[in-house]
């Protein structure tokens, strides 16, 4: 996952601490009464651990205010909304928290992952493509997740060829003819459409291409398709509009099976540097050592378990720098950080590689089998040995 869409939200220093809100949006009948009734319990207990009147009248604006999905994460500080959330599923959790850090890490572990694709509703007139991005938010505030429009760089519109589209009926000479002409004219739309695909796919080094539509359509537009883009072809077996729900639960399956592939290649990989001399080895393990490693500016992949629990047992103290993070308050003064403060871990890492441009990566019970092991709970791959910073 690039975390760069972040760096707005930790390098903003103005106010004390950060408002994080995570509410249940569903939509129901009593709806706004209901996500009323939760954002007003959500500002008593914010209000109780210090958070100022100006920045929760700021995030109860964003976290009560109609939008698509059915949930929602709100950072706010300083008066304003730094970055909303919005989920296709209510949060694991509904949280208020008022502290030093955001709290997005249990925001980022379910949220859809973003891979550049294109998506192309298709029928034998022409059709609509649309390019969508994997940098996630454009500016901040704004909306993470709301469909397709989030980080679409544009729609193009396919016309094709206006006659004949339809076979001619009822038999006689001229049908085989007609039969021929509509055959043709639908393949030169699907020619079309694949192109304008492929031009979408550039501009965005799309990952996959997601087609719907007439299932004759589609079926041409997909053997048009240069063979990268034909071979990562997702379908969606409906005639749909462009914006609509199955388009976006396809790119999300599709993109949530290739996030599942890329932290488990990563985990493949960590374990086998781990088996490397360690003046050698790419790779920590551990919450010292990673942090070490990202303050060294080290750190390509960050590696979390998808557990919160671990960070329980743990403590971390920072400073206003965006790497400014160790397990002891001695480290931090030493550094010259005058006033260093309690952050929670998962907070602290996730910032520290928003601000050195690591990846971040979940790691999920599922992605190994009982032979392999316990999964670390926090590791990172280096872009050169640990010993080299030494």
């Amino acid at each position: 996952m690039d975390l760069h869409f972040l760096r707005g939200l930790y390098d903003d220093q103005r106010g004390d601490g950060y408002v994080s809100v995570y509410l249940d949006t569903s939509p129901t009948d009593k709806a706004a009464e209901e996500i009323s009734l939760r954002w007003r319990a959500a500002r008593e207990q914010l209000a109780a651990a210090g958070a100022d009147e100006a920045t929760l009248d700021a995030a109860q604006l964003a976290a009560t205010e109609r939008a698509p999905g059915r949930g929602r994460a709100v950072f706010a500080r300083g008066g304003a909304v730094r970055l909303i959330g919005i989920q296709p599923q209510p949060p694991a959790q509904e949280i208020s928290s008022y502290a030093p850090l955001p709290l997005v890490v249990p925001w980022l572990a379910q949220r859809p992952p973003r891979w550049p694709h294109v998506r192309a509703a298709v029928d034998r007139e022409g059709g609509r493509v649309l390019a969508v991005s994997g940098t996630g938010v454009a500016g901040l505030p704004a909306a993470d997740e709301a469909g397709s429009a989030i980080g679409a760089v544009g729609v193009t519109e396919v016309t094709g060829e206006s006659w004949p589209v339809h076979v001619a009926r009822g038999g006689g000479w001229s049908e085989p003819r007609f039969q021929r002409s509509a055959e043709e004219t639908w393949a030169e739309t699907a020619k079309k459409i694949a192109e304008a695909v492929a031009v979408a796919a550039d501009q965005v080094n799309a990952a996959f291409v997601v087609i719907g539509g007439d299932v004759r359509e589609r079926s041409l537009v997909v053997d048009q398709l240069p063979k990268v883009l034909r071979d990562s072809a997702v379908i969606v077996d409906r005639e749909v509009e462009l914006d609509a729900p199955a388009f976006d639960e396809a790119a999300w399956a599709e993109a949530t099976w290739r996030a599942a592939l890329e932290s488990r290649a990563r985990l493949d990989d960590f374990r086998a540097e781990m088996n490397k001399p360690r003046r050698d080895r790419r790779a920590v393990e551990g919450l010292r050592d990673t942090l070490t490693a990202l303050r060294d500016g080290l750190v390509s992949d960050l590696l979390l378990t998808d557990d919160p629990a671990w960070t329980a047992s743990e403590t971390v103290w920072i400073g206003p720098g965006l790497t400014d993070a160790a397990t002891g308050k001695e480290k931090l003064t030493e550094r010259g950080v005058a006033h260093p403060v309690h952050a929670q871990p998962g907070e602290a890492l996730v910032r520290a590689a928003t601000g050195t441009d690591a990846q971040l990566h979940f790691l999920r019970p599922d992605q190994v089998t009982p032979d392999e092991g316990e999964l670390p709970q926090v590791a990172a791959l280096l872009r050169a040995p640990a010993a080299a910073a030494r």
